[in-house]
């Protein structure tokens, strides 16, 4: 018996020929209907749970059948259902309805000519997540044979569990009592199902210029962030760096990561070479050149882990938006004139602050920070993550790199406490951190204290504390969300690792005197607030912080309200923002306030949207705007807006637009004022190299997924709108979830009659960073509908079965000598058997005729017994004219 045994296409093709016969009584008489239901009886009873017993008393008669006058047919098979033979067949087994993989399962006979069922062995009862803790001494004896390599039924270690396989899907069903299954959470994935993924490279690219010039001044900048990959085996090797080049600057690269990885499944943990960052969870985020070996929470399923903030601001004009941190330049966009939220950016870790800095159309700037740290540290019980640091300290501003440590572990303890410590050393700096979060009535509540002592030339004050205390509740009675709420106070000789190797560095340089300012009290605040259906949400975000060597207080601070009225058959949007930065050092205070009313301009899903904005900004003065805003094509592949705009009195106007094509997003921007005039443009993208060859993409995540369907050019994927199968059979999967089963279904509609997918629907659950290769079987071929005639010109029997050259059955002759079979060549053999005797059985061959018109849905073809083949030029018409001459009843 071979390895594989591929599914039977003239289960398929049988059922298409039974549809036809009950929606055509030309061709499939009425008196032959008896047949029909006792194929259907069979196939009922085959995928019964009580199959064996009700086949078995199951026999069939062929006096109802038309057949030759004196002749026969074996109807016997129709009795025990559709029989499955003895062997190895690969399948998609499914447990209580949840896929759990496609593998390798034999099946074995309990005595000759039985129906062969599924033989399980050690390694699939692991797959299938059965408690083996749970076994007692009534499975003594099967848990025995799997110990010595043997397979066993299923009902053997779980009396209540059934099986069901279909042959025409090559799908086994178990069904298992929930009591004998290991209790895993929701959306839990066994770590033998990710997928490596294969060998490949990856180039994601962002490119913005940007160029602008008024009053005798010019200004230009340019970005191309790149992050490439490369991926043998389980090792991943990852580099993310970014060229830019400005007025007066030049042109620089600036590497912000480069390293290798690999998964360490049984520690949940991932195995980091190279120059990379450190979490943030307790310490502040800082790069380092080593190894790290780190819990990953994307390997937790979804209902196991639970931040990364949203960046909100006001641009006045097509502006740049730039976000930093640490020095590194992690994201950069063209904004369009308003109110903007950014809540993809990639931040480094999990701490350190983001500086955004926005550069208006007419060159001018204004920043502001927004705080970026780890939410509250309660862990599930049971739960832990742990990292482990040891290289060099590696940051731009650094010209020494000195060796560095750090660990640090969490474990949730139980639903009320979770218990946190973490240590980290440089060269003359040490720092030891102790605490515990809570879960209380009144919120989610983390405390923890940091003692660090630095070692500074000239510098007395470096032995210090730090307090922080992290707070999160929301409260559903009323709609109140406060997501981070954050307040640390430091001692006067407190210093943070990186300020310290800072201040060791400009010693060098001479006395640093107060240059370093130590922060003292800093707060954080991010609240949002629902009042209601009827009156609309409110958010605040702000930041508040002073420090020891240096008077005064930073602040910053967003307000927003959003609503909707209903007017007529149309919701109209309105919001109003307002922002508010003082910097303590120069003791610059910058206010802008924003109104915008937003009215869609249709009913259609590409109507477009015209917003009026009023503004007023102590920079650059009071502003009004209207913007025209829209959508187009099947997957809002192009955006547009166009603006027009009056601000210290001075009149402008522009446009921008995108387009998100299958390969690559192209952006641009212009507007020109009476003092101003700017261009902008965009293009992003991928390209991955693959087992099949080379394929563009729109964009790439960490992880991605390659649809290969040979011959599907243009067939979409379901739930990536806008990826089609290219020219090559390849379809490029902008992103997975890692470590989760991500669905991915095929849309044939729109492919030629003669392709013919195996399957439409596949599960894939990749690891991170893996490039997960989904090859979906396709068939390309024609549809042709056979009238088959044996050597004494009548036509073939009812029921008799249609094989290739190997001897897989591929369809079976429905009633007048019809046989409709799917994905043939342009020529072939095949032969058809109607019983058991050697001279029931008759071969023939075809040749399609290569000029005929491949667009209808099949082809028509006559075949006689025999070695001589037909072409399309001995078409018979179903139509029977002598009813008698093919041997059919009158």
């Amino acid at each position: 018996m071979p390895d594989r045994l591929e599914p039977r296409a003239a289960d398929k093709n049988t059922n298409k020929t039974i549809h036809m016969s009950s929606s055509n009584s030309a061709l499939f008489p009425r008196t032959r209907m008896s047949a029909a239901i006792m194929m259907a009886i069979a196939a009922s009873a085959s995928h019964s749970a009580w199959a064996d017993v009700m086949v078995s008393q199951v026999q069939f008669d062929d006096l109802m059948l038309m057949k030759p006058k004196g002749g026969s047919i074996d109807v016997s098979r129709f009795g025990r259902g559709e029989v499955v033979m003895p062997g190895r067949y690969n399948v998609e087994m499914y447990r209580n309805g949840d896929w759990i993989g496609h593998l390798n399962v034999q099946f074995v006979a309990q005595q000759p000519g039985a129906n062969a069922t599924p033989c399980f062995d050690r390694a699939l009862i692991s797959r299938i997540g059965l408690n083996m803790a749970a076994f007692g001494e009534e499975q003594h004896d099967a848990l025995a044979a799997l110990d010595a390599g043997e397979c066993i039924a299923l009902d053997k270690l779980v009396p209540d569990a059934t099986s069901s396989f279909d042959l025409s899907d090559f799908r086994l069903d178990l069904s298992i009592p929930q009591i004998a299954l290991a209790r895993n959470p929701s959306g839990y994935v066994s770590p033998e199902l990710w997928d490596s993924g294969v060998t490949s490279a990856t180039l994601a690219y962002n490119f913005n210029t940007f160029h602008s010039e008024g009053s005798g001044s010019r200004y230009d900048q340019s970005y191309l962030g790149l992050t490439s990959g490369i991926n043998v085996g389980d090792w991943h090797f990852r580099s993310n760096g970014a060229f830019t080049s400005g007025t007066g600057a030049g042109t620089h690269y600036q590497d912000i990561s480069t390293y290798v990885q690999r998964d360490l499944p049984s520690l949940r943990s991932q195995l980091t070479i190279g120059d990379s960052f450190t979490d943030g969870a307790m310490f502040d985020s800082i790069g380092v050149r080593g190894i790290q070996i780190g819990t990953n929470d994307q390997m937790l399923p979804d209902s196991m882990r639970g931040y990364a903030p949203v960046i909100r601001g006001i641009a006045m004009t097509n502006a740049r938006v730039t976000v930093t941190q640490n020095g590194n330049r992690i994201y950069e966009t063209n904004v369009a004139p308003g109110a903007f939220s950014i809540d993809d950016v990639y931040a480094v870790g999990y701490g350190g602050n983001l500086v955004v800095t926005v550069t208006e159309a007419d060159g001018s700037q204004h920043s502001f920070t927004v705080p970026y740290s780890s939410v509250v540290q309660l862990l599930r019980p049971g739960i832990s993550r742990f990292h482990f640091v040891v290289g060099q300290v590696r940051d731009v501003q650094l010209n020494d790199h000195p060796n560095f440590f750090q660990a640090t572990y969490q474990r949730g303890i139980n639903n009320l406490l979770t218990g946190y410590a973490g240590v980290n050393a440089a060269r003359g700096y040490t720092a030891g951190l102790v605490g515990a979060a809570f879960n209380t009535p009144v919120g989610a509540l983390a405390l923890d204290l940091t003692y660090a002592n630095a070692t500074i030339p000239g510098v007395t004050n470096t032995r210090g504390q730090s307090l922080r205390i992290s707070y999160s509740r929301m409260l559903p009675a009323t709609g109140t969300d406060i997501a981070v709420a954050a307040y640390r106070y430091s001692s006067s000789g407190f210093w943070t690792m990186r300020d310290a190797l800072l201040a060791r560095q400009a010693i060098g340089y001479g006395p640093i005197g107060d240059t370093f300012y130590r922060q003292r009290n800093q707060l954080q605040v991010t609240l949002n607030q629902s009042l209601g259906t009827t009156w609309g949400n409110v958010y605040v975000v702000g930041s508040t912080q002073n420090y020891w060597n240096r008077s005064g207080t930073d602040t910053q601070v967003q307000v927003g309200y959003n609503n909707s009225l209903r007017l007529g058959s149309y919701n109209v949007g309105y919001n109003l923002s307002f922002a508010r930065q003082r910097d303590a050092t120069t003791g610059r205070i910058v206010t802008q306030a924003l109104g915008t009313v937003t009215l869609p301009l249709g009913r259609s899903t590409h109507s477009p949207v015209l917003s009026l904005n009023i503004g007023q900004s102590s920079q650059s003065g009071a502003s009004d705007q209207a913007m025209l805003t829209g959508t187009a094509g099947e997957h809002n592949q192009f955006a547009y807006g166009v603006t027009a705009s009056h601000m210290s009195g001075v009149d402008s106007g522009g446009g921008n637009i995108q387009y998100r094509g299958v390969n690559s997003t192209l952006t641009a921007s212009a507007s020109t004022g009476t003092r101003y005039t700017q261009v902008g443009a965009g293009l992003s993208g991928g390209v991955v190299v693959h087992p099949g060859g080379m394929s563009l993409a729109n964009s790439l995540s960490d992880t991605i997924g390659v649809v290969e369907a040979k011959g599907a050019q243009g067939a979409s994927i379901e739930n990536w709108p806008g990826v089609k199968v290219d020219n090559h059979g390849y379809a490029i999967l902008p992103f997975l979830n890692p470590y989760h089963m991500n669905q991915v279904n095929v849309d044939p509609k729109g492919l030629p009659f003669d392709v013919e997918f195996s399957e439409t629907s596949m599960q894939v659950a990749p690891r991170q960073n893996a490039v997960a290769m989904i090859r979906f079987g396709t068939k390309v071929g024609s549809s042709v509908l056979l009238t088959v005639r044996r050597k004494d010109g009548t036509l073939a029997p009812f029921g008799a079965d249609v094989s290739d050259k190997a001897g897989t059955i591929i369809g079976t002759i429905g009633q007048g000598g019809h046989a409709f079979l799917r994905g043939l060549q342009d020529g072939g053999e095949y032969s058809v058997r109607w019983g058991a005797e050697p001279g029931d059985v008759c071969s023939y061959r075809y040749v399609l005729d290569k000029n005929a018109d491949r667009k209808k849905p099949y082809e028509e073809v006559s075949v006689s017994c025999g070695p001589s083949a037909a072409t399309l030029s001995d078409i018979q018409h179903p139509e029977m004219a002598d009813p008698h001459a093919q041997g059919v009843a009158p």
